[in-house]
Protein backbone atom coordinates (compact mmCIF):
# COMPACT_ATOMS: atom_id res chain seq x y z
CA UNK A 1 0.00 0.00 0.00
CA UNK A 2 2.52 2.23 0.62
CA UNK A 3 4.65 1.87 -2.43
CA UNK A 4 1.43 2.48 -4.42
CA UNK A 5 1.63 6.27 -3.17
CA UNK A 6 3.03 8.75 -5.07
CA UNK A 7 5.45 11.29 -4.04
CA UNK A 8 3.78 14.52 -4.88
CA UNK A 9 5.98 16.56 -7.66
CA UNK A 10 7.62 19.64 -5.78
CA UNK A 11 6.07 22.73 -7.32
CA UNK A 12 8.26 25.49 -8.93
CA UNK A 13 7.65 28.10 -6.15
CA UNK A 14 8.48 25.35 -3.61
CA UNK A 15 12.00 24.87 -5.48
CA UNK A 16 12.65 29.05 -5.42
CA UNK A 17 11.76 28.87 -1.39
CA UNK A 18 14.22 25.95 -0.63
CA UNK A 19 16.69 27.83 -2.54
CA UNK A 20 16.47 31.31 -1.14
CA UNK A 21 16.54 29.90 2.60
CA UNK A 22 19.78 27.93 1.75
CA UNK A 23 21.56 31.31 -0.06
CA UNK A 24 20.57 32.76 2.70
CA UNK A 25 22.19 30.21 5.12
CA UNK A 26 25.06 30.32 3.17
CA UNK A 27 25.87 33.36 3.24
CA UNK A 28 25.07 34.11 6.95
CA UNK A 29 27.43 30.69 7.81
CA UNK A 30 30.42 32.39 5.27
CA UNK A 31 29.90 35.63 7.20
CA UNK A 32 29.90 34.31 10.34
CA UNK A 33 32.54 31.65 9.86
CA UNK A 34 34.15 32.71 7.31
CA UNK A 35 34.59 36.40 7.51
CA UNK A 36 35.03 36.58 11.02
CA UNK A 37 37.37 33.85 10.99
CA UNK A 38 39.34 35.68 8.33
CA UNK A 39 39.39 38.55 10.60
CA UNK A 40 39.91 36.86 13.70
CA UNK A 41 43.29 35.28 11.39
CA UNK A 42 44.35 38.47 10.60
CA UNK A 43 44.18 39.95 14.05
CA UNK A 44 46.07 36.92 15.25
CA UNK A 45 48.65 37.54 12.87
CA UNK A 46 49.05 41.05 13.22
CA UNK A 47 49.16 41.57 16.40
CA UNK A 48 52.09 40.30 17.64
CA UNK A 49 54.46 41.02 14.92
CA UNK A 50 52.40 45.06 15.81
CA UNK A 51 53.70 44.56 19.32
CA UNK A 52 56.97 43.11 18.24
CA UNK A 53 57.53 45.74 15.42
CA UNK A 54 56.65 48.56 18.36
CA UNK A 55 58.75 47.02 21.01
CA UNK A 56 61.85 47.07 18.07
CA UNK A 57 61.04 51.06 16.84
CA UNK A 58 61.10 51.84 21.04
CA UNK A 59 63.94 50.17 21.02
CA UNK A 60 65.66 51.62 18.39
CA UNK A 61 64.72 55.00 19.47
CA UNK A 62 65.95 54.71 22.61
CA UNK A 63 69.29 52.95 21.79
CA UNK A 64 69.66 56.10 18.68
CA UNK A 65 68.97 58.34 21.56
CA UNK A 66 71.66 57.06 23.69
CA UNK A 67 74.13 56.30 20.82
CA UNK A 68 73.95 60.12 19.93
CA UNK A 69 74.25 61.49 23.46
CA UNK A 70 76.75 58.77 24.03
CA UNK A 71 78.56 59.92 20.53
CA UNK A 72 78.43 63.58 21.97
CA UNK A 73 80.24 63.31 24.96
CA UNK A 74 82.89 60.98 24.05
CA UNK A 75 83.94 63.64 21.52
CA UNK A 76 83.61 66.67 23.74
CA UNK A 77 85.89 64.09 26.36
CA UNK A 78 88.11 63.40 23.40
CA UNK A 79 88.58 67.00 22.67
CA UNK A 80 89.18 68.44 25.96
CA UNK A 81 91.69 65.01 26.60
CA UNK A 82 93.41 66.25 23.62
CA UNK A 83 93.48 70.01 24.55
CA UNK A 84 95.04 68.73 27.91
CA UNK A 85 97.57 66.82 26.01
CA UNK A 86 98.43 69.37 24.09
CA UNK A 87 99.24 71.70 27.14
CA UNK A 88 100.97 69.13 28.85
CA UNK A 89 103.34 68.85 26.11
CA UNK A 90 103.72 72.45 25.09
CA UNK A 91 105.09 73.07 28.64
CA UNK A 92 107.37 69.64 27.95
CA UNK A 93 108.78 71.10 25.16
CA UNK A 94 109.50 74.66 26.75
CA UNK A 95 111.62 72.62 29.64
CA UNK A 96 113.33 70.15 27.43
CA UNK A 97 114.47 73.65 25.23
CA UNK A 98 116.21 75.21 28.20
CA UNK A 99 118.18 71.79 29.04
CA UNK A 100 121.90 71.70 28.41
CA UNK A 101 121.92 68.46 26.81
CA UNK A 102 121.68 68.66 22.55
CA UNK A 103 119.70 65.25 22.87
CA UNK A 104 117.25 66.79 25.28
CA UNK A 105 116.48 70.20 23.25
CA UNK A 106 116.13 67.84 19.80
CA UNK A 107 113.67 65.93 21.72
CA UNK A 108 111.65 68.80 23.04
CA UNK A 109 111.45 69.95 19.01
CA UNK A 110 110.68 66.41 18.33
CA UNK A 111 107.46 66.88 21.05
CA UNK A 112 106.94 70.20 18.92
CA UNK A 113 105.90 68.32 16.11
CA UNK A 114 102.86 66.24 17.85
CA UNK A 115 101.49 69.13 18.76
CA UNK A 116 98.41 70.11 15.90
CA UNK A 117 98.40 74.17 16.87
CA UNK A 118 101.60 75.52 19.27
CA UNK A 119 101.41 78.66 21.42
CA UNK A 120 103.55 81.34 20.54
CA UNK A 121 105.53 80.60 23.90
CA UNK A 122 106.29 77.70 21.73
CA UNK A 123 107.18 79.79 18.53
CA UNK A 124 109.34 81.96 19.49
CA UNK A 125 111.21 79.14 21.51
CA UNK A 126 111.53 77.40 18.68
CA UNK A 127 112.93 80.65 16.85
CA UNK A 128 115.47 81.50 19.62
CA UNK A 129 116.31 77.57 19.11
CA UNK A 130 116.94 78.28 15.51
CA UNK A 131 119.02 82.02 15.89
CA UNK A 132 120.90 80.74 19.27
CA UNK A 133 121.08 77.08 19.91
CA UNK A 134 124.77 76.07 19.49
CA UNK A 135 124.25 72.42 17.95
CA UNK A 136 123.60 72.69 13.99
CA UNK A 137 121.27 69.72 14.23
CA UNK A 138 119.20 71.08 17.09
CA UNK A 139 118.75 74.13 14.82
CA UNK A 140 117.66 72.34 11.73
CA UNK A 141 115.41 70.14 13.56
CA UNK A 142 114.19 73.89 14.95
CA UNK A 143 113.42 74.57 10.97
CA UNK A 144 112.05 71.35 10.11
CA UNK A 145 109.35 71.95 12.99
CA UNK A 146 108.69 74.96 12.60
CA UNK A 147 107.64 74.71 8.65
CA UNK A 148 104.53 73.11 10.36
CA UNK A 149 103.31 76.18 11.02
CA UNK A 150 104.11 78.61 7.94
CA UNK A 151 101.03 80.31 7.75
CA UNK A 152 101.75 81.84 11.09
CA UNK A 153 102.93 84.97 10.34
CA UNK A 154 105.11 84.64 13.33
CA UNK A 155 106.82 81.71 11.73
CA UNK A 156 107.13 82.91 8.83
CA UNK A 157 108.49 86.61 10.15
CA UNK A 158 110.98 84.80 11.94
CA UNK A 159 112.46 82.65 9.87
CA UNK A 160 112.79 85.35 7.84
CA UNK A 161 114.81 87.37 10.53
CA UNK A 162 116.96 84.67 11.07
CA UNK A 163 118.65 84.31 7.73
CA UNK A 164 121.41 86.70 8.28
CA UNK A 165 122.10 84.75 12.03
CA UNK A 166 123.62 81.22 10.57
CA UNK A 167 126.66 81.01 10.23
CA UNK A 168 126.31 76.65 8.73
CA UNK A 169 126.10 76.34 5.23
CA UNK A 170 123.44 73.55 5.87
CA UNK A 171 121.28 75.85 7.69
CA UNK A 172 122.05 78.62 5.29
CA UNK A 173 120.81 76.16 2.16
CA UNK A 174 118.10 75.00 4.08
CA UNK A 175 116.60 78.36 4.60
CA UNK A 176 117.13 79.29 0.89
CA UNK A 177 115.20 76.09 -0.33
CA UNK A 178 112.43 77.39 2.43
CA UNK A 179 112.13 80.54 0.60
CA UNK A 180 111.89 79.68 -2.74
CA UNK A 181 109.60 76.92 -1.51
CA UNK A 182 107.22 79.84 -0.04
CA UNK A 183 108.10 82.39 -2.30
CA UNK A 184 108.93 84.81 0.64
CA UNK A 185 109.89 87.99 -1.03
CA UNK A 186 110.76 89.35 2.20
CA UNK A 187 113.61 87.34 2.44
CA UNK A 188 115.72 88.55 -0.22
CA UNK A 189 116.94 91.91 1.62
CA UNK A 190 118.36 89.24 4.47
CA UNK A 191 119.91 87.07 1.73
CA UNK A 192 121.59 89.59 -0.21
CA UNK A 193 123.00 90.74 3.61
CA UNK A 194 123.94 87.41 4.28
CA UNK A 195 125.91 87.83 0.95
CA UNK A 196 127.68 91.04 1.83
CA UNK A 197 128.38 90.41 5.73
CA UNK A 198 129.24 86.51 5.49
CA UNK A 199 132.46 84.92 3.85
CA UNK A 200 130.28 82.03 2.46
CA UNK A 201 131.29 79.12 0.62
CA UNK A 202 131.03 79.42 -2.97
CA UNK A 203 128.13 76.58 -3.50
CA UNK A 204 126.00 78.40 -0.59
CA UNK A 205 126.51 81.94 -2.40
CA UNK A 206 125.32 80.05 -5.99
CA UNK A 207 122.54 79.04 -4.26
CA UNK A 208 121.55 81.83 -2.39
CA UNK A 209 122.05 84.20 -5.27
CA UNK A 210 119.93 81.57 -7.58
CA UNK A 211 117.35 81.25 -4.46
CA UNK A 212 116.90 85.31 -4.95
CA UNK A 213 116.52 85.04 -8.79
CA UNK A 214 114.03 82.54 -8.19
CA UNK A 215 111.73 84.60 -5.97
CA UNK A 216 111.93 87.66 -8.10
Amino acid sequence: MVKELKTPEPSAKMDDTFFNMLNKEVENTIKKSGWSMFLQGLAEIFKPQLAYGMLLLGLGLGIGYYMNSSDSTNTIEVAASNAETDDVRQKLILTLLEQPSANQRLQGVSEANKVGDVDEMVVKALLQTLNKDSNVNVRLAAIESLTNYVDNPLVRQGLVQSIPNQESPILQITLANLMVALQEKASIEPFKQLLKEKQLDTTVKKKIEHSIESII
